[in-house]
């Protein structure tokens, strides 16, 4: 039960992270063009992949460590970032 509160917790301020972040790009600098929105969703979905391959590094260092509240917290932050991914970056 507590881990799909901070799941759901977790979504939500990935979700509000990306639109906040997506306001704050878009109010600086105008996608003109259908080859511009797929240059900047190519190198979005790139900074999702490295994020998730973070993670899954820190999951690597706590199992060693035996920390597996880090690793379940790292688990969590992978699932919605996939989540993410696989809304926006597959084709």
């Amino acid at each position: 039960m507590m881990y799909k509160q901070i799941f759901s917790k977790l979504i939500f301020f990935i979700i509000s992270s990306i639109l906040l972040n997506d306001f704050l790009i878009f109010t600086n600098a105008e996608i003109k063009s259908k080859n511009e929105s797929q240059e900047f969703l190519k190198t979005y979905c790139i900074e999702i992949l490295n994020a998730i391959k973070d993670a899954y590094e820190i999951q690597k260092i706590s199992v060693d460590k035996g920390d597996l509240k880090e690793f379940h917290k790292q688990g969590n932050w992978i699932g919605g970032l996939s989540t993410v991914y696989g809304n926006l970056c597959k084709k």
